[in-house]
């Protein structure tokens, strides 16, 4: 198989940003303003480039952002108070903490202050659990993303093998509940897991979202598989993902590049998260 269908983020990004565009518009005529607050803590330079890039979107499609920077001295009942205060604030409609957070921080804290409608991260305890259930309203965006893709490329999980290289919470133990909920059978490793091509070479869809560059090798993967590229890092210079590109796209029937693969459907759907958070706080 030499010519596998590219799984393309950007355009499907592009895609969304204008449903996204008609929808902030349709808002604005009923004088209601999409607002999202992002705190980010401390001078991470990865960061950095993952705020700007959702300033970036949301300015693209009228959503009002502000991006509150705190030093990585915070201390954490400083930082939970900034969060009661977005909470109660009626003209905040989103809440995004960037991580990682200073090593003095709880992360669960933290995300267990936010209130669960305002949870554009989709990773408070409440909305986590909300998942298990089917409700996908306020998905973690990484897991959310990747599903949207494989949507959109007409891939259909049922009763396929799936195999996730990610016990993160931010991708891999969410993306296993989505795809259990569609009656996938899935393998959930991670960087640990023991002789893991036994679990990957029979996957009709494999996802890796580990962020170790090219872990994912050619002999380890079925042929005609669907691949997901989570990951990202830097390999002598290059922006590479967990997978070996090159040598793996020979041999699977669809695959994503990175960059310009999931990272932009993730962007994406954190505006897709406000305005369901959004509609949530009208009661709809």
């Amino acid at each position: 198989m030499t010519n596998p269908m590219i799984m393309d983020g950007r355009t499907l990004a592009k895609s969304f940003a204008e449903k996204f565009k008609t929808e902030v518009s349709r808002l604005a005529e009923s004088g209601v303003k999409p607002c999202l607050s992002v705190v980010m803590v401390g001078e991470n330079p990865a960061s950095k480039v993952f705020v700007r890039n959702k300033v970036r979107f949301c300015n693209r499609v009228g959503v009002k952002v502000s991006v509150l920077t705190k030093p990585a001295s915070i201390s954490e009942s400083e930082l939970l108070e900034l969060i009661d205060l977005l909470n109660e604030d009626e003209n905040v409609h989103g809440i995004l903490v960037q991580l990682p957070l200073p090593d003095h921080i709880d992360p669960f804290k933290v995300m267990a202050r936010i209130d669960p409608v305002k949870d554009v991260d989709g990773l408070t305890p409440v909305n986590l659990g909300r998942l298990a259930y089917g409700d996908e309203a306020l998905a973690p965006c990484g897991a959310k993303a990747v599903m949207r893709l494989l949507e959109r490329y007409g891939v259909d999980l049922e009763g396929q093998d799936v195999c996730i290289i990610s016990n993160s919470v931010l991708v891999g133990k969410p993306l296993s509940v989505m795809m259990t909920n569609r009656f996938a059978t899935v393998s959930l490793c991670h960087v640990k897991t023991r002789v893991l091509d036994e679990y990957t070479s029979r996957a009709d869809v494999l996802i890796s979202a580990t962020g170790v560059p090219h872990l994912v090798k050619a002999d380890m993967v079925k042929r005609g598989a669907v691949v997901v590229d989570v990951g990202i890092s830097r390999l002598k210079g290059r922006i590479v993902g967990d997978v070996d590109f090159e040598n793996v796209k020979e041999l699977v029937s669809m695959i994503t590049p990175v960059p310009g693969g999931v990272g932009p459907m993730t962007v994406a759907m954190v505006v897709e998260n406000l305005l369901n958070a959004l509609r949530l706080q009208r009661g709809g």
